[in-house]
């Protein structure tokens, strides 16, 4: 089940700038955190952590243990690779990053940032 959490993804994609600031989606699939942004205009990002990550630096990879972020635009899904994300698990947030990479259409992002806080007790 997906829930709407406190979060902001950001990203330049191209020449268009992508901002979600008033929350982000997120749910666990077996063995993977799923976060996902959709800024209302027919775009998304999504960013896939296996459960267990740590903190560092990673290569963008294709599936396996890898962390993916995938950019959406219409009928396409297009994942960031080659690229780069640095995360940070824990601290003040549940999870923060900072990523770039080339998506499958060849397209450039750049500046990518996500924060997902920690969910409020109940």
């Amino acid at each position: 089940m997906s829930t709407n959490r406190v979060g902001r993804l950001s990203a330049d994609v191209g020449s268009l700038a992508f901002r979600v600031t008033q929350g982000l989606y997120y749910y666990e699939r077996p063995g993977i955190h799923c976060i996902e942004a959709n800024n209302g205009d027919g775009a998304e990002f999504y960013v896939y952590l296996p459960v267990g990550i740590e903190s560092g630096t990673f290569n963008l990879g294709l599936g396996g243990q890898s962390p993916m972020i995938i950019h959406v635009t219409g009928n396409s899904e297009a994942e960031l690779h080659p690229g780069k994300l640095e995360l940070t698990v824990g601290g003040d947030a549940q999870f923060s990053g900072s990523f770039s990479g080339i998506d499958a259409d060849g397209l450039a992002v750049e500046n990518g940032s996500f924060r997902l806080e920690l969910q409020a007790a109940v």
